[in-house]
């Protein structure tokens, strides 16, 4: 049996090294996949059936195309610049088969983006409603990334929920939601989780969350990872947990506006992930990332909100913000100040800065900013080299409108001009008023503005 398989061997060898000049070097490595069938397929001849199996792979090779040829009407779709382009390719006989229909679709949601008024007239045209149609008797054939922007484009047009071509590309999408790769299912989420929650599709919304906290393993890039965190992470805490992961394990990854997406999205969920922090915190230590005026802003706006004290990282933001200071605004001097506030965290050379930001601007500096700028000064207990420049500004821009701010802040403010040291009379009076922390303690008033005595039983 031994020698008689030895001599079959022999004599495949011979006839493929006979063959084998012929062949293209694409046919060569399938040599070894076509010599277990002709073992098998006779025990006649051993040789009998090579050649016209080696042919015959090497003929499927050549042929084999994973896309179909891109035609006239395919450059037609994409150079559209008006719907009207798009729908007079309906009756233009034009074989509009697999995925042509589905893309015109996409494309008219592309140019009616910003048109809500035309999206309107677009639904109750009947050549878009033969559109649908169309689409929806091929849904089966479209390819994956197509479905996924088919739907979106759909939400995006405004397609009532009960529309049965919609509710078809729904149905289609739950069918293949395993077989789509996670990218699809990604966009899906960034670019429909809105809509899916406004159309009620509470259903398809939950499968997808489903679906991307189980395969939350297949995520490879950050900027994936920062879209869902900040999109679609409020909607699933199991989900935010699995996306943190990634984020920890991709954060070397991040360049500077992807480190500002997730300090922004956690300062807004007010979610305090410590281990996130740290490492966020330390790759913005250690790498020399060039920090726009906007990104130091976002920073120190996150680190104050969530009170995630790094005094190594606070140091770089005061340098790096302190050139930029003759460009803020007064509404961004007064965001940054009350962030370091927060983090009751004094800069002398920034503070400085923020302090004759205020009197080369005492003119036309809005009082909200300025009281929100003496409640920081007041948290940090810092008083600049310019005092009595800067307090006779306070003075003088309260004087005639303490009365007009809210009970509040009114008291705010007094308690930081005297921690301050800087109170005067008139201002301590104006808060003392029975009238003004009658309001605060629930007292019912006289017209004069004296306290109801409870007269006694």
């Amino acid at each position: 049996m031994a020698s008689r398989l030895v001599r079959r061997c022999t004599c495949l060898l011979r006839e493929a090294a006979r063959l084998a000049p012929a062949m293209s070097p694409v046919g060569q490595p399938r040599l070894t996949r076509g010599a277990p069938r002709t073992l098998t397929s006779s025990a006649t001849s051993p040789s009998s059936h090579l050649p016209g199996s080696l042919s015959e792979l090497v003929e499927r090779g050549q042929v084999f195309t994973p896309y179909p040829e891109r035609q006239e009407v395919d450059h037609l779709i994409e150079r559209a610049t008006q719907p009207e382009e798009i729908l007079a390719l309906l009756g233009g006989g034009h074989c509009l088969h697999q995925n042509r229909a589905a893309l015109m679709v996409i494309q008219l949601s592309r140019l009616l983006s910003e048109k809500p008024k035309d999206k309107a007239l677009l639904i109750k045209d009947a050549r878009f409603q033969h559109l649908l149609r169309l689409v929806n008797s091929q849904i089966n054939a479209v390819w994956h990334g197509t479905l996924v922007k088919l739907l979106r484009s759909l939400y995006a047009l405004g397609l009532p929920a009960t529309s049965k071509e919609l509710q078809s590309v729904e149905q289609e999408v739950r069918w293949r939601m395993r077989r789509l790769r996670y990218k699809h299912l990604a966009f899906l989420a960034e670019s429909s989780a809105t809509y899916m929650q406004e159309q009620g599709s509470q259903e398809l919304l939950a499968e997808l969350l489903v679906h991307l906290e189980r395969r939350w393993t297949e995520i490879d890039d950050g900027r994936t990872v920062v879209a869902m965190m900040v999109k679609i992470g409020h909607l699933s805490q199991s989900l935010m947990n699995r996306l943190e992961d990634k984020c920890l394990e991709l954060v070397e990854q991040f360049g500077p506006e992807e480190l500002r997406k997730v300090l922004v999205m956690l300062a807004a969920q007010n979610r305090r992930s410590v281990p996130l922090l740290r490492a966020v915190s330390y790759h913005l230590v250690q790498k020399p990332f060039t920090l726009t005026k906007s990104i130091l802003l976002d920073l120190a706006y996150a680190y104050g909100k969530l009170g995630f004290h790094q005094t190594q990282v606070f140091q770089r933001l005061a340098a790096d913000l302190l050139p930029h200071t003759p460009s803020l605004t007064s509404s961004e001097v007064a965001r940054c100040t009350k962030s370091f506030a927060f983090l009751k965290w004094l800069s002398l050379p920034l503070f400085e800065a923020f302090a004759q930001h205020v009197l080369d601007r005492a003119q036309s500096i809005a009082l909200p900013h300025l009281c929100n700028m003496l409640l920081a000064f007041a948290r940090v207990n810092f008083r600049p080299e310019r005092e009595d420049q800067f307090f006779s500004l306070v003075h003088e821009k309260l004087g005639s409108q303490l009365a007009g701010l809210e009970p509040a802040l009114q008291v705010d403010v007094v308690w930081s001009l005297c921690v301050l040291q800087q109170a005067r009379e008139a201002e301590l009076q104006a808060v003392l008023r029975p009238e003004l922390h009658g309001q605060f303690l629930g007292e019912p008033l006289l017209s004069e503005g004296k306290p109801v005595v409870p007269s006694p039983a």
